[in-house]
């Protein structure tokens, strides 16, 4: 799976800028992170700038797309390379393995600064089957169908680390399993909430089309389960899940995945 559909997900959760639209409440031009770290990508970052409900406010004079961003690899230090609309690389920092990533840069007269670090692969991920029979609804008797019993998924986790599964039917042109008549067809993906646990099972009801589907398994950190939790953020109350952020907003967290396949079909 394009590990993106995920990020993209969690990042819709984070910008949502603004500040309070409270007359008493003043507007501080605070930078909004979107930074994920996954084995073998390179290093990247992005900045964004809050959009205040107010018209009438007062901007830092920093350049989103000419900030000055230290990052650190454990002992290593590099300058991230700006390439536009507030994003931050460097190609020769490659992502790995329980190393320890740090950023620092002046903004609004402070100093931001955030930590991590990438967890460890998923160890043993199995499913109790690479196949799910789902029935078509007959019309000429109106029987329902059978429900096939849920694909249950497992992995080790002796620490009670959190993890997330998300499934993504990954044929060119899927076949949905009933008609959307009129309307647009749904996503391909379908994500379960973080866990702490060790196990999920996959519900028929959850599948949508037929066909080949990637689930995988993403060993996240803590800070990265709670803004997928704190779905109630909003431009009026913007908050900060992550801890490891100082003197800014957002997310800078690692990541690491494995990957199964399951063939949905009919019967």
């Amino acid at each position: 799976m394009n590990k993106n559909n995920i990020f993209y997900m969690l990042a819709s959760l984070i910008l949502l800028y603004g500040c309070n639209k409270n007359d008493n409440i003043e507007f501080t031009d605070t930078p909004i992170i979107e930074t994920y770290l996954y084995p073998g990508d390179y290093f990247r970052l992005k900045v964004n700038r809050q959009i205040p409900f107010y018209t009438d406010v007062d901007y830092s004079e920093d350049d989103i797309n000419n900030l000055s961003i230290a990052a650190y690899r454990n002992n290593e230090f590099t300058i991230l390379t700006p390439i536009g609309d507030g994003n931050y690389i460097d190609s020769n920092f490659i992502v790995a393995i329980n190393d320890y990533y740090n950023i620092e840069f002046e903004f609004n007269q402070k100093n931001i600064s955030a930590y991590t670090y990438i967890p460890t692969k998923p160890q043993n991920f199995t499913q109790s089957s690479t196949t799910l029979i789902i029935e078509v609804f007959d019309t000429t008797n109106f029987e329902p169908p059978a429900i096939p019993d849920p694909v249950e998924l497992s992995w080790d986790n002796p620490d009670g680390d959190y993890y997330i599964v998300v499934v993504e039917n990954i044929e060119l042109a899927p076949s949905p399993i009933n008609d959307f008549g009129d309307e647009d067809p749904p996503s391909n993906i379908f994500r379960k909430s973080p866990t702490n646990g060790s196990s999920e099972e996959l519900t028929s009801r959850e599948f949508l089309y037929y066909g080949t589907h990637r689930i995988i398994l993403y060993h996240v950190l803590p800070d990265y389960a709670a803004l997928y939790n704190n779905n109630n953020t909003s431009s009026q109350n913007l908050t900060n899940p992550s801890t490891s952020i100082i003197n800014g907003y957002g997310i800078f967290t690692g990541l690491n995945s494995d990957t199964l396949y399951l063939e949905v079909k009919k019967d």
